[in-house]
């Protein structure tokens, strides 16, 4: 069920349950707490409490605490940057289904634009998010299939009042599409 070979710490810390993530963490400082405590008695027991010094087991509760803290706020980045990719992906999908939906007031572009769209999200599915799931995702430049789809657009014969229209909203799609996966390449 875990597994840390493909996409390390951070990846499981992300996928993970808050429930799962909460226990692990108990675990951990537990166990911290009874290394610490195993360590200050096999110290003390052995006569060399003098060396120690100042160092007691009430000073458990502070170090706990710092320790929490960090997980803390350590957690609260991995969420957060969580829930920005998430949205952008989700902003990204949704620009490129209404490009999709809006293609069709060009029936004669409209098989070329569908297969530049699925060409696109083949390269996400099969290249992209593989490569950024193992931490080697180096994105320099904006999508080139979706540049394509613009150039494809804007090289539309306009018609009509409707397909100006739909082409005003396609390059606002594709202008969205391209916002959403901005993070990564600019």
């Amino acid at each position: 069920m875990i597994s840390c070979e493909q996409g390390g710490v951070i990846t499981w810390l992300a996928d993970t349950s808050l429930a799962l993530l909460t226990a692990v963490i108990f675990f951990a400082v537990y166990l911290a707490a009874a290394v610490v405590l195993v360590v200050l008695y096999l110290v003390r027991r052995s006569g060399h409490a003098a060396a120690l010094g100042p160092l007691s087991p009430g000073l458990l509760s502070p170090l706990g605490l710092i320790f929490g803290l960090l997980v803390g706020f350590l957690v609260a980045d991995v969420w957060s940057d969580r829930a920005q990719a998430a949205t952008a992906v989700g902003q990204e999908a949704s620009a490129l289904r209404d490009v999709d939906l809006l293609s069709s007031a060009f029936p004669a572009q409209q098989p070329q634009i569908r297969q530049l769209l699925r060409d696109q999200i083949d390269e996400y599915v099969a290249g992209e998010w593989p490569r950024m799931a193992d931490g080697q995702g180096t994105l320099t430049l904006a999508p080139a299939l979706l540049v394509q789809i613009r150039g494809v657009v804007l090289g539309v014969p306009i018609q009509s009042d409707g397909q100006r229209v739909a082409q005003d909203r396609l390059e606002t799609s594709i202008d969205r599409a391209l916002e959403a996966a901005a993070p990564a390449w600019r």
